[in-house]
């Protein structure tokens, strides 16, 4: 879009990612109309790029109802909708950790870290 707007200076690689950062969620079908939509009715650059690429996928969200994303949890032995539950004893304090499960990967936060019930099961107390 840079070369479409003629921008004298192009984004940084760095600036590039913290833009991905923002949008990343966005999935790729919905990357080309949204990029004509923004061509087709700015002017000009957009002054705040993510969130209009944020504000237009969310319309087009409600255009196309069916590529929402569901919770749809399926059974895993090994975790709890994704989630394994753990506890670790270090001098005399216990402490309670959540982990993905890289079994079923069914969750996608990634403010856990991802590992294996069997792996946690060599250092910690696991929950089930």
């Amino acid at each position: 879009m840079s070369a479409f707007y003629e921008r004298k200076v192009q984004p940084t690689p760095s600036t590039a990612d913290l833009w991905f950062e923002k949008i990343k969620y966005i999935p790729e079908e919905a990357l080309k109309p949204i990029e004509k939509r923004i061509q087709g009715e700015c002017e000009h650059w957009p002054y705040n790029i993510t969130s209009t690429m944020a504000s237009y996928y969310s319309q087009w969200l409600d255009s196309h109802p069916e590529k929402r994303a569901h919770d749809n949890f399926f059974q895993c032995s090994d975790c709890s909708e994704g989630l394994i539950f753990a506890k670790k004893v270090i001098e005399g304090k216990k402490y309670s950790y959540v982990f993905r499960c890289t079994k079923c990967r069914q969750n996608h936060n990634q403010n856990y870290p991802a590992m294996s019930r069997l792996e946690l099961m060599e250092n910690y107390e696991v929950a089930k």
